[in-house]
């Protein structure tokens, strides 16, 4: 298996790349600029699990609700991908960091925990259900100083996208297309 800072080189030249790209036209478009874009479409397919296909990476997974709301919890919960993603971009930003500083670990783990309060969840015009505060507890293991790793904690942390989602406000639209069903069609009961 390799170690977990084997890529660090290729990831250096990588994120040096990106930078340069970037200082020198900040307007210029992904994939060589700095910008980006997601899609992901969630289809429904009852019981209240979700397939979930992402247009980027290709992949596709299930989002399953836990039992107590009625789903059938053989999947991760949206919520869970939401903080779970947050974290692994984290812990991706923490690695372009580490190999930019040239600094090695042996290991990087990270437990975020989270609370929210559905007291309210379903009610119309209750009070916000979403994560009431997230902590994220580090371990790595390295021989780089103290110092420098949390140099790059720091730096991580502001610059993390997905931690910025959880951080800062982000607009949310929508728009609704109703197709109209078919006559005759069975009754879901």
């Amino acid at each position: 298996m390799p170690a977990v800072c084997d890529c660090f080189p290729e990831l250096k030249s990588v994120t040096d790349a990106r930078e340069a790209r970037s200082r020198a036209d900040p307007t210029k478009r992904a994939p060589e600029g700095p910008q980006s874009s997601l899609e992901v479409r969630v289809t429904s397919i009852g019981n209240l699990n979700e397939r979930v296909e992402c247009r980027n990476s290709k992949q596709a997974f299930i989002i399953s609700e836990p039992k107590h709301v009625g789903g059938l919890a053989d999947a991760p919960t949206p919520l869970e991908y939401l903080l779970s993603g947050a974290v692994g971009c984290y812990a991706a930003v923490f690695a372009f960091y580490a190999a930019k500083m040239g600094v090695n670990y042996e290991s990087f783990e990270a437990v975020a925990r989270t609370n929210f309060d559905v007291r309210g969840h379903m009610i119309p015009d209750a009070p916000p259900s979403g994560f009431q505060k997230v902590t994220i507890a580090i371990s790595v293991k390295s021989d780089a100083p103290p110092d420098k790793l949390a140099e790059i904690e720091r730096l991580a942390l502001r610059g993390c996208p997905g931690i910025a989602t959880l951080r800062d406000p982000v607009a949310v639209e929508t728009s609704l297309t109703v197709t109209t069903a078919a006559r005759g069609a069975a009754a879901v009961a």
